[in-house]
């Protein structure tokens, strides 16, 4: 069983803003440069251009707490439309009746809710879980393959340093090397192997 995700994200920003947007550069860091809600990595989409913010009690529902840095989610645009304003309760403060709603992406009871299998794919623990994954749809392949994307990226990241750290070092250079090329030809079959799906499937 792998972590939905490596590192939880906790909200740090201590400035105040009459816009929420003006938060959204702090978000992005606080939240791991991830989706709150499903931990895509927001590199493959265009960065902060691309990404939502979301209020996890609605704005359009609790119009107090637009602006309130600690309702704020950096997410996905998939997460934040499937999410949307659906709310279980009439109070902010409730945001779970008999196992329908959220958990804010923040709070440690987070990372029980979620599992990733083998392949990258979420997996829901919980019925709490079960109702998120269902309404944020968290089942779209779309997260499977930013995870394997990501992985890949991030290993070829690591070892990129070393191959100049120890190029006086002909055995440890050449053992490196060997798990760089391997690591970016795994990578580029992955790529080819998602483009030949998405022509397969118009």
């Amino acid at each position: 069983m792998i972590k939905l995700r490596d590192k939880a994200p906790v909200r740090t920003c201590t400035k105040v803003y009459s816009n929420y947007r003006s938060y959204k550069h702090y978000l992005r860091s606080d939240f791991n440069n991830r989706c709150g809600y499903c931990d895509d990595y927001d590199g493959w989409t265009g960065g902060e251009v691309t990404y939502h913010i979301d209020h996890f009690a609605p704005k359009s529902k609790f119009s107090s707490l637009e602006n309130d840095y600690s309702n704020l989610v950096y997410a996905c645009s998939f997460c934040n439309r499937f999410k949307s304003d659906d709310w279980p309760s009439d109070s902010q403060k409730i945001s779970v009746v008999n196992n329908v709603g959220f958990i804010d992406p923040c709070h440690s009871s987070y990372e029980n809710l979620f599992f990733r299998d083998n392949y990258g794919n979420i997996k829901p623990t919980n019925e709490l879980a079960q109702y998120m994954y269902k309404k944020l749809q968290l089942f779209l392949s779309r997260h499977r393959i930013v995870w394997n994307l990501t992985r890949i990226k991030l290993q070829l990241d690591n070892i990129r340093p070393l191959l100049k750290e120890h190029g006086h070092d002909n055995e440890k250079y050449k053992r490196i090397q060997d798990m760089y090329v391997t690591l970016s030809l795994e990578f580029h079959d992955y790529l080819d192997y998602l483009l030949g799906e998405k022509i397969k499937n118009g």
